[in-house]
């Protein structure tokens, strides 16, 4: 009985299942992830696997200070100097360069500095103080000896007319007598032959500055200390800035003022008069034949 109803049950659902046939319908489910390939440098690819361009973070770092290297002439190897930055080392010493101009002002400076060292050289000649040693500290305060060649052609100089060596430059200054090798024609100009300055005044024509030299040229008036006089002097300096910073004198050249030889004057001559003018003889004994003896002229 059992078996005759299970039967009969399939059959239905055999029926069943032809006249309304189910359709099932089986999905894998499989996860699919494009990778971006940041080395592949095709977009199309990368645009095919589902991504756009992809920003790529950058961490940012300190940038290090950048050594530069100088052109070193004493480098032997080339190479070496060509590893080097020269145009960023050539741009650092121009910059240098043009702090070390001179400038008009510092002109100035130094003439007014030289002007008064002249002054204080002569009163303390005149004071009884160590004007030898005062003239030296100024000396090497003004002028180049030692640091450049200086081109010195003083005022007063016959024998000896240039004076390339600081004791040279002493010796006109404070005087043969001063300084050991002194020269015989030196009377010491700073003390004016010991006389002394009172005053010194630089009245310049033109100043004309070339980047580390400096002309100047003009007069100066020295003023006596003990007569008042005023004598004036042409002048020609140049002024040069040393290795030290310090501009100093490397140029001095010192000359008088012309003066042409005077000219004969014509002088017109009127008739002259007639006079007596009496010769004495003496030779002539008698006294009164001397009072008769006249010339005319």
């Amino acid at each position: 009985m059992c078996i005759k109803r299970f039967k009969t049950y399939y059959y239905i659902m055999n029926i069943i299942a032809i006249r309304n046939p189910i359709t099932v319908s089986i999905h894998r489910n499989v996860k699919t992830r494009a990778i971006f390939d940041p080395d592949q440098y095709d977009t199309e690819i990368n645009s095919a696997r589902g991504f756009s361009h992809q920003k790529i973070r950058v961490k940012h770092t300190e940038e290090r200070p950048r050594t530069t290297l100088f052109y070193d002439p004493d480098q032997r190897d080339p190479e070496a100097n060509q590893r080097s930055r020269i145009n960023e080392a050539a741009k650092l010493i121009n910059e240098s360069i043009k702090d070390e101009f001179v400038t008009e002002n510092e002109v100035i400076e130094a003439q007014n500095y030289w002007a008064q060292s002249i002054v204080d050289i002569s009163n303390a000649f005149l004071m009884g103080g160590d004007y030898v040693k005062l003239a030296g500290e100024r000396a090497g305060e003004l002028y180049g000896y030692g640091h450049s060649k200086v081109l010195f052609k003083p005022t007063k100089a016959v024998e000896q007319q240039f004076r390339p060596t600081a004791n040279d430059a002493m010796s006109y200054f404070v005087g043969n007598d001063a300084v050991i090798s002194g020269y015989k024609e030196d009377q010491g100009f700073a003390i004016n032959a010991k006389k002394g300055f009172s005053k010194v005044v630089f009245d310049n024509h033109q100043i004309d500055c070339h980047d580390q030299v400096a002309i100047a040229m003009g007069t100066y008036e020295f003023t006596c200390a003990t007569t008042g006089e005023i004598s004036e002097v042409e002048y020609t300096f140049g002024y040069k800035r040393n290795t030290d910073g310090k501009v100093r004198i490397c140029l001095h050249h010192s000359s008088i003022p012309y003066e042409p030889m005077n000219k004969p004057r014509h002088v017109e001559t009127s008739p002259m008069k007639q006079k007596h003018v009496l010769f004495y003889d003496p030779d002539q004994y008698d006294h009164e034949e001397n009072q008769k003896r006249y010339a005319t002229v």
